[in-house]
């Protein structure tokens, strides 16, 4: 019975996943949505190919023609169905990676300076480069928060936990460069959550024949962290992705969501009326398949119009009372 629960439980988290992932492909489109166009585009696709071999064959060996546009059918399927994939693989590293950035910035800057300063102490210790880095309480003062070598070279390390638009000052840098001098370091090291001020960049290229300062900021550390395992892992991106989605359900709950998004209503009548000139200019018997085709499309328009169009009900409040 457990293993049941728990069967049931990974299948209907992987479906819920899949959903996103297919509505963040299609901008946001609903699953109904999606089924129509998927079915429109092909029958459309299927009449095509088989009005286009009826008027080079005059009519004739209708179910040569039919084959024909079947088999056409099949390769665009195959070929729409490669390029979704791909577009889905995307979309996966694309959201995951969008969805561990923003985990890994919540937690370096819930943290407190002396916190940060021991999370990039545990993360240059794990990097193979980096050796005996310590924690320099009593240069602190100087601007210098850990030293550590580097490749067998001492460095000196000063490290900001800073969030939004906030960036590194160029007297961070100075201050940095003032205690390297006194202490007669050739190397140090700014660790930044976010970037630099574009006055810091140009101090440290000022100074670089005299003491070597990089800069290393919001994506040197993200890519410092994956190095170390200090990056949330797939199994947390899963649990985050599963976290957002029912938000996003709690928050949605009780509205009828549309089933037709209303950008994909315009080409049902394009379509239909290409299709319509299509029959009139052609000499081609029978020409009901013209009028049936663009009725056909007309119609998806229509029923498109009027669930996108239908009234839907708003959030009703239930209070605390009618819960017990």
């Amino acid at each position: 019975m457990k293993r049941t629960f728990l069967n049931i439980t990974r299948s209907r988290q992987k479906n819920r996943i899949k959903g996103y992932y297919l509505s963040h492909l299609y901008q946001g489109q609903s699953f109904y949505g999606r089924a129509f166009n998927y079915l429109c585009y092909r029958v459309l696709v299927l009449a095509a190919a088989f009005i286009f071999f009826l008027y080079f064959t005059e009519g004739e060996h209708i179910l040569f023609v039919f084959i024909t546009a079947v088999s056409v059918l099949v390769i665009y399927h195959l070929a729409a169905l490669y390029i979704t994939n791909k577009k889905l693989e995307y979309v996966k590293r694309e959201v995951g990676e969008r969805l561990a950035q923003e985990e890994f910035s919540v937690r370096v800057n819930s943290m407190e300076k002396e916190s940060f300063v021991i999370f990039i102490q545990d993360l240059l210790t794990n990097i193979g480069e980096f050796s005996q880095v310590e924690i320099t309480e009593h240069l602190e003062s100087e601007g210098i928060d850990l030293i550590a070598k580097y490749q067998g070279e001492l460095v000196a390390i000063q490290c900001h936990s800073l969030a939004g638009e906030n960036a590194v000052e160029s007297r961070s840098a100075r201050e940095l460069s003032k205690a390297m001098s006194r202490r007669k370091y050739d190397k140090g090291i700014i660790i930044s959550t976010t970037d630099f001020r574009d006055d810091t960049s140009y101090f440290c290229n000022l100074i670089r024949e005299k003491r070597r300062i990089i800069l290393l900021g919001q994506k040197e550390l993200i890519q410092m962290a994956k190095d170390a395992g200090k990056y949330p892992r797939e199994e947390e991106i899963k649990d985050l992705l599963l976290k957002k989605i029912e938000h996003q359900a709690r928050t949605f709950q009780g509205a009828r969501q549309r089933v037709f998004a209303k950008p994909r209503l315009m080409p049902y009548f394009l379509y239909g009326t290409v299709l319509l000139i299509f029959g009139l200019l052609i000499d081609l018997s029978p020409k009901y398949l013209y009028y049936f085709g663009a009725g056909g499309l007309y119609l998806l328009g229509v029923i498109g119009i009027v669930f996108t169009f239908k009234d839907n009900k708003g959030i009703t409040n239930s209070g605390w009372q009618d819960k017990l």
